[in-house]
């Protein structure tokens, strides 16, 4: 499998963090981590499917994934392409209408957020590109096509909020920072699941796990993973990778293949 990264354009950099083109000469099989933005796609060739305990679902060609706590196993077919845009927290909003809670956990038909017609066109382009460099360029054009049609504004109080759980999530407690940002606990909780996808507790859980499985080399100790991490110490660490991919961190780091 090779990946290959491309940084977005200036107009597009305050939203989509990198675009990736992911190519498998072999048939293969991935563990993908979970991020803290959403995940828009365009397969141009090939297939996929997420492996659901015994059940196989296949992938639509146009693709957006919603936030979710815990792993996806993806059986990816020989021969298969596709380009990827992954937003930045908080950013997604800028090209989709619906609250970004409602995404949660959810993989969706790009079509079923935005009208088919410009995703088909967009699908065309990206499908007659002769090299990743266009197909980037197709995938931006439509990502700006989409961004100009909505008169959206970043919410000041949930940027401020993700500052401080990027700065330290381990340190989270909402209810402080709630009273930091002005608001009851009830309310940033609502507004930052609508613009983010997910609860500032989900974000930070996310993050923390992230940060220790990047961190991880050969031979590090699984307390200093935890600890640097914002872990409250090993057991912790255990408890959520536990829960996010099935196994404990040590037969996973040692054996699992995994996307970050």
């Amino acid at each position: 499998m090779q990946v290959h990264a491309f940084a977005p354009t200036e107009a597009l950099a305050p939203f989509v963090r990198t675009f990736e083109i992911i190519e498998a000469g072999d048939a293969g099989e991935k563990l993908l981590i979970p991020e803290t933005g959403l995940i828009l796609g365009f397969r141009y060739a090939g297939s996929s499917s997420l492996v659901e305990g015994a059940a196989r679902l296949e992938v639509p060609d146009h693709v957006v994934t919603g936030l979710r706590a815990t792993a996806r196993r993806m059986v990816t077919a020989a021969g298969s392409g596709i380009i990827l845009a992954k937003f930045r927290d908080g950013a997604a909003g800028a090209f989709f209408d619906p609250p970004l809670h409602q995404l949660f956990g959810a993989t969706l038909p790009l079509e079923d957020l935005v009208d088919p017609r410009a995703v088909e066109a967009a699908s065309a382009g990206i499908r007659a590109a002769r090299s990743h460099r266009a197909r980037v360029d197709a995938l931006e054009r439509f990502l700006l096509a989409q961004r100009a049609r909505r008169d959206w504004r970043a919410d000041p109080v949930v940027d401020a909020a993700l500052r401080a759980i990027r700065a330290d999530p381990g340190a989270l407690r909402v209810a402080p920072l709630a009273g930091d940002l002005g608001l009851s606990v009830d309310g940033l909780e609502k507004r930052f699941r609508r613009s983010v996808g997910a609860s500032p507790k989900q974000v930070a859980s996310i993050l923390r796990l992230r940060r220790a499985l990047g961190a991880h080399r050969p031979g590090t100790p699984l307390t200093r993973l935890a600890l640097d991490a914002g872990y409250y110490d090993q057991a912790h660490f255990i408890r959520q990778v536990v829960a996010a991919v099935g196994v404990a961190p040590r037969a996973f780091l040692h054996a699992a293949e995994f996307c970050l």
